[in-house]
């Protein structure tokens, strides 16, 4: 989540860690659970670091694996982005997610947004295995009389 020298970004009345901490636990929840509703100004931020982390996880390499695990620190959530949302993606060049103001949050008025990926995630089908029932024998049923 580096910045370029001299770019303004909204400072959200944090200091620099709590906002970087901010900033990383709802890009995790984004990929874990497809969307999230926050407000407007912290989701068009997250619109710009999900973009970037979804562009370098369509590339696919070791390096940028290693890349996109350390800067969400957390290795399932970045297999996630690398095995479902990445393919899932491959048809586009940017523009991954969508922005939809949702509602007003009744507290202190602020314009509240949902933030999630334009197309629909499949997830992998996972085969389960066939639970096999044990036949009863008679040798067990001679012993419960």
């Amino acid at each position: 989540m580096a910045v370029k020298h001299q770019a303004i970004l909204p400072k959200l009345n944090r200091d620099s860690n709590h906002r970087k901490a901010l900033f990383k636990n709802l890009l995790k929840e984004l990929i874990k659970n497809g969307s999230i509703t926050t407000t407007i100004t912290k989701a068009k931020i997250i619109k710009r670091h999900i973009d970037k982390l979804v562009t370098k996880a369509k590339e696919g390499s070791l390096s940028a694996r290693r890349s996109v695990i350390a800067s969400l620190s957390d290795v399932k959530v970045g297999q996630r982005l690398f095995e479902v949302i990445a393919p899932s993606m491959s048809n586009r060049t940017s523009g991954y997610t969508t922005l939809r103001k949702v509602d007003v949050r009744k507290g202190d008025s602020t314009t509240m947004a949902e933030l999630k990926f334009v197309d629909a995630i499949q997830e992998p089908k996972v085969e389960e295995p066939k639970k096999v029932e044990k036949k009863s024998s008679k040798l067990s049923s001679n012993k419960s009389k």
